[in-house]
């Protein structure tokens, strides 16, 4: 069986020049010629039979297989620089931009980074707490090096990993949903995943509801659910005493699954961004239990 062979060389230059969008800006960060990072892109795709970027003016497209390969890409680039970084000597005053989502494992995710900070007094980590939505808009912006997101799906700009998560429904245990003919609903603010599986749902259910309580930090949401003021839906992670899940009914469906994912740009990588990410990835698998 012939086996293809990626150099990292060529993935680190198609990663770079769709995460700048520009060839001559990549060929600057590169070190290399405008016409060397052309020949690059195309031994690539004549190495995996596709396609990968189109430019029209300056207009630069990724097809569907260049947006997954480069997912793979970015992974393949942080194992190699982990293992290059054991002979590095660590640069002094790196500084990194980490975005994390208030809807999301927040509390566990910047308790290990911080850490993390404390052990590598070489690290500057600013963290940057939002909506996911808010985040991934940063991260497309250069705001942020590193998000963890829920998206809503297929291989969005900057994904290294993603995960799986099925949210459930939550309340109070003195609390019965059937008891209400209009569901009061706990929330973050509007563009919250959450809180889009949740009316989503209700409309299937052709049921009436209204938001009572609305924040954008999760440790209110779950506040507001012990003191009753509602419904809600959360991870099985961000569980806490004092609430009850709620089993799904005909006029309480099931809520559409969340994806989680890693996002960062892989020009912004280094030995140290490697270990931010390995931190970041292990506090999510333990989440999953993976």
């Amino acid at each position: 069986m012939r086996v293809t062979n990626l150099p990292t060389d060529l993935l680190r230059t198609f990663v770079t020049v769709i995460e700048v969008q520009n060839y001559t800006r990549a060929a600057d960060m590169l070190g290399r010629s405008q016409p060397a990072i052309s020949l690059q892109i195309k031994r690539l795709e004549d190495l995996v039979g596709y396609k990968l970027i189109t430019q029209s003016g300056r207009s630069m497209k990724v097809s569907e297989k260049g947006e997954a390969l480069a997912m793979h890409a970015r992974q393949i680039l942080r194992l190699n620089d982990l293992a290059v970084g054991l002979f590095e000597t660590q640069p002094d005053d790196e500084t990194f931009r980490i975005g994390l989502p208030v809807d999301y494992g927040v509390m566990r995710l910047q308790r290990g980074i911080t850490t993390l900070q404390k052990h590598n007094t070489q690290l500057n980590i600013t963290i940057q707490c939002d909506l996911s939505q808010n985040l991934l808009s940063a991260l497309l912006q250069d705001e942020i090096d590193f998000a963890v997101a829920i998206y809503d799906g297929g291989d969005p700009q900057f994904l290294v990993r993603h995960w799986q998560e099925f949210p459930v429904w939550v309340g109070s245990p003195s609390l019965r949903h059937e008891d209400f003919a209009e569901m009061p609903l706990i929330a973050h603010p509007q563009g919250c995943v959450y809180r889009k599986r949740m009316t989503d749902a209700l409309k299937l259910a052709r049921r009436n509801w209204r938001i009572v309580f609305s924040s954008p930090n999760i440790g209110a949401i779950q506040q507001a659910v012990k003191d009753e003021l509602g419904f809600t839906c959360l991870t099985n992670s961000t569980l806490e005493t004092g609430m009850e899940k709620i089993t799904t009914c005909e006029s309480l469906p099931e809520l559409e699954p969340l994806r989680i994912g890693l996002f960062y740009r892989q020009t912004r990588m280094g030995s140290s961004g490697n270990q931010v990410v390995e931190c970041i990835t292990q506090i999510i698998d333990e989440f999953f239990e993976i």
